[in-house]
């Protein structure tokens, strides 16, 4: 399963969240895990473990970039949902507080341990929140009667399809910023690269081809 994180139109205006951006690779390393795991969802049975989700920040703020009224609450073009792709929205950092998240996890998962791969803007904010209580919530272990229940399953942070701000002229540098967060989370979930993802899903691919 792979959620993806608010990518709006909203957080790509530099005037508002800052000075600088880390990651210049984040829209291609994102679109290239969208296009590769909707190979697998497209080819796997309709009971698989393979699922996007997109989770979309919706602003309460009227004044927001991010609120629904705004241009800036449009997703970005390369993580535009498909159809049958599952849209969640949240308005506030963590994609587990005030939606049913949690629940959609946990059913999918729920006849054994699973793998939540977690991409998305921006790393020291809804990507950190989100990791960390998909951490400590242990959404992607096992909780059905009819396997060993506690069996750990695995969360996944895509440390370079996401990205983080620079704050202000004279804070820290945008790359820090997210270098020092992506650290941080390693006690929450295992941090992996696009080109290492990709080549675990290809093989994944290879297989249902068999």
């Amino acid at each position: 399963m792979i959620a993806d994180t608010h990518e709006r139109e909203g957080f790509v205006n530099e005037t508002i969240w800052g000075p600088s951006r880390s990651n210049p690779s984040f829209e291609k390393n994102g679109s290239l895990l969208l296009d590769t795991y909707r190979s697998l969802v497209s080819q796997s049975s309709p009971d698989s473990p393979h699922k996007i989700i997109h989770v979309a920040h919706s602003s309460l703020s009227s004044e927001s970039p991010l609120h629904p009224s705004r241009p800036g609450f449009a997703f970005q073009s390369f993580a535009a949902p498909e159809n049958g792709e599952l849209v969640i929205a949240k308005s506030v950092n963590s994609a587990f507080i005030g939606t049913n998240l949690e629940d959609v996890i946990r059913e999918h998962f729920r006849n054994g341990k699973g793998v939540l791969y977690i991409a998305g803007l921006t790393t020291d904010h809804c990507v950190s929140t989100t990791t960390r209580m998909a951490g400590n919530l242990g959404v992607a272990d096992a909780r059905n009667e009819n396997v060993e229940l506690g069996e750990k399953g695995e969360v996944v942070l895509v440390q370079d399809a996401t990205a983080a701000w620079k704050k202000s002229e004279d804070g820290f540098d945008a790359e820090l910023v997210h270098k020092v967060h992506v650290e941080s989370l390693k006690e929450f979930a295992s941090i992996e690269n696009t080109e290492n993802v990709v080549k675990s899903w290809k093989s994944w691919l290879s297989e249902l081809k068999k």
